[in-house]
């Protein structure tokens, strides 16, 4: 099954390498970023960054595919529990957004499309200790990405996107009024806005 998934793979890339025009670049920006739960208390923003490369497969002239491989920090922060100061939470992705692009005159873009991410490391630090709480969430994260990009040069532009994570970020051990366990349970997604810059090579 794996060898036929990777000459599906090779034959769909010589196809869009022939029939598409194909331009790779570097992006880089910030993330302002949350963390949606069902039942906790509301936490604010963090600010990360996000960088790496990006292709652009040119379709047709209303049409292309833009696929990236990011490294995206994203993250929250949250109160102390019967006391005072915030706890800041890291969390450090490998994502890869597959995004459709849909050109808005010479220079504007509208963009939309899944994106996935493997969660590397996540940390939390709160005064001067910080403590690796990798093993207190999912590997794997999924969202959908909603944005525009806008060509200040043919090969320089500015974008901004928001992420929209759909699957739960923990996975929980729910218990009764004893603490005996009954079940278990996922909650939270990320939240992200993402703004930055892109360079076509």
């Amino acid at each position: 099954m794996k060898k036929y998934c990777v000459l599906i793979l090779v034959l769909v890339a010589g196809c869009l390498t022939t029939y598409a025009q194909v331009k790779v670049g570097l992006k880089g920006g910030i993330n302002i970023n949350n963390v949606k739960y069902r039942d906790a208390d509301p936490n604010t923003a963090s600010i990360g960054f996000n960088t790496g490369l990006l292709a652009r497969i040119q379709v047709s002239d209303k049409f292309f595919i833009r696929p990236e491989l990011q490294y995206s920090v994203k993250g929250y922060r949250y109160p102390v529990t019967g006391g005072s100061g915030n706890v800041t939470s890291r969390l450090n992705y490998i994502n890869l957004p597959v995004l459709a692009g849909f050109p808005i005159g010479s220079k504007l873009q509208f963009l939309i499309g899944p994106e996935f991410g493997y969660l590397v490391k996540a940390t939390s630090k709160f005064g001067g200790n910080k403590s690796d709480i990798t093993n207190l969430y999912q590997h794997f994260d999924w969202g959908l990405d909603l944005g525009a990009a806008f060509h200040l040069m043919p090969d320089l532009g500015v974008e901004v996107r928001y992420n929209y994570g759909f699957r739960g970020l923990i996975k929980g051990i729910t218990t009764d009024a004893n603490g005996n366990p009954t079940g278990s349970m996922k909650d939270g997604a990320n939240r992200v806005f993402q703004a930055g810059l892109f360079y076509m090579l």
